[in-house]
């Protein structure tokens, strides 16, 4: 079991490979070249009147991990972008979002204070965009008792899923993790199956757990589930374990450059050949099949969310807004991309109420009544709800290094996690889903 120093070291080792490798896509306008143009010129968000907004500001916050060695802050950071865009056409019926997200260090105890402070300003009518790496299972308790919401970018740990106050637009590593094996079972190509990943409880065995009870019901031999140490990663050795076990399949369960370590290992090893090589989303970056070497063509990730490149509305607007209002270094990611989103949810949240009406009170109320949200960037509609979990986002797609960039492999598909029945039944009976 990992002490509390080196626990704190395993998070910010995984920290910083999540934070780097997102979900796909490097930063910057030159990866905006690579991903494709956007007009700038006209941009659709909020009202879309090209007039400011000048009236009284509506104050909305995120929780993220920007420091203590990693910066999670991708989908705050394209959160901000796109709510300036909004208060430049003309906010909220005049009122303009006054939005910051405050950074919890990657400690809990700075990130429940944060929480309660934000809590305690009765004038903080919602949170969107939040991105904390260990601030979820602090933070809920404080927002249940403050009737504070958030539509959170990114989740990660399983807490982040598993909170009543707390929604994540993103599907998160479980999920992921199904998916994954589910498309490789589609295909036949699980006869023997090897899973490695990190030990950080709540991450790690989490999302492995979600393919082992997938592979138990549909009969798949998961031949072995290797949690490693995420501090001193060995990859000689973790191959070793891999080639031990003979697999058909491998599904890694780390960040990218993790994962492009282990690759490299299993390089080394001459195993590249051996298996079907798969991942979760967290390879998904468009940096990545150049990262891996032109030995990986056809090697299969996750992705959660719409792919980066795609041509469609919601997908060009993000782009295009944070050309126009973000920073070169914003990173253009499935982080980025959810941040976005859940900025977007919540513009057209506030849009339909009364803005002399807008406070804590009303914005809760709202916020819970979300469904049947629609965007190109995601593949079902969205919803809130009232519950103890919420995964909202439980369809994803199936990308492949192809020619050495990622093409799509397989579009929408629903994930069968057997942990979702309770969610799946909840959207049936209370018709979260339109």
């Amino acid at each position: 079991m990992l002490n509390t120093m080196k626990l704190g070291l395993a998070i910010a080792v995984l920290a910083i490979g999540v934070a780097v490798a997102a979900c796909g896509g490097s930063s910057g306008s030159e990866a905006d070249e690579d991903i494709g143009k956007v007009d700038t010129d006209k941009l659709e968000c909020g009202m879309a009147s090209g007039k400011p907004a000048d009236g009284e500001p509506i104050k909305v916050r995120a929780l993220a991990t920007a420091s203590g060695g990693i910066d999670f802050s991708s989908a705050p950071r394209s959160a901000t972008a796109f709510f300036k865009c909004v208060n430049d056409n003309g906010g909220i019926n005049g009122r303009p979002i006054d939005y910051a997200y405050k950074d919890d260090a990657l400690d809990q105890q700075k990130a429940a204070q944060i929480a309660s402070r934000f809590a305690n300003d009765k004038s903080v009518v919602a949170l969107a965009g939040d991105a904390t790496f260990i601030g979820c299972g602090a933070a809920n308790p404080i927002y249940q008792k403050a009737d504070l919401y958030s539509i959170t970018g990114t989740g990660v740990p399983q807490a982040c899923f598993e909170s009543s106050n707390i929604a994540p637009i993103n599907a998160g590593p479980r999920i992921s993790s199904v998916a994954t094996i589910q498309y490789l079972h589609s295909q036949g190509k699980t006869e023997r199956v090897a899973q490695v990943s990190n030990k950080v409880p709540g991450v790690g065995d989490w999302l492995q757990a979600g393919a082992e009870e997938y592979a138990a019901e549909n009969g798949i031999d998961i031949v072995k589930s290797i949690l490693h140490d995420p501090v001193n990663i060995d990859a000689n050795s973790i191959m070793l374990d891999v080639k031990g076990s003979d697999p058909t399949a491998v599904i890694l369960g780390d960040p990218a450059p993790v994962s492009a370590a282990l690759l490299k290992g299993a390089v080394a090893q001459g195993l590249q050949e051996e298996y079907v090589w798969s991942c979760l989303t967290s390879c998904y970056d468009a940096s990545f099949p150049s990262q891996i070497g032109p030995e990986w063509e056809g090697f299969i990730a996750n992705s959660e969310l719409q792919l980066v490149d795609a041509d469609t509305p919601d997908n060009r607007l993000w782009r295009a807004v944070l050309q126009k209002y973000g920073n070169k270094e914003d990173p253009r990611d499935t982080f980025g991309q959810s941040g976005f989103l859940a900025a977007k949810i919540l513009t057209d949240t506030l849009l339909e109420l009364d803005p002399e009406q807008i406070n804590r009170e009303t914005v809760s109320k709202a916020i819970v009544a979300i469904r049947g949200y629609e965007s190109d960037i995601l593949c079902t509609p969205w919803y809130y709800g009232e519950a103890d979990r919420h995964n909202a986002n439980h369809t994803t797609r199936t990308a492949v290094v192809k020619d050495g960039a990622w093409a799509e492999l397989e579009g929408c598909t629903p994930v069968e996690d057997p942990a979702l029945e309770p969610i799946l039944q909840e959207e049936e009976s209370k018709g979260l889903v339109e």
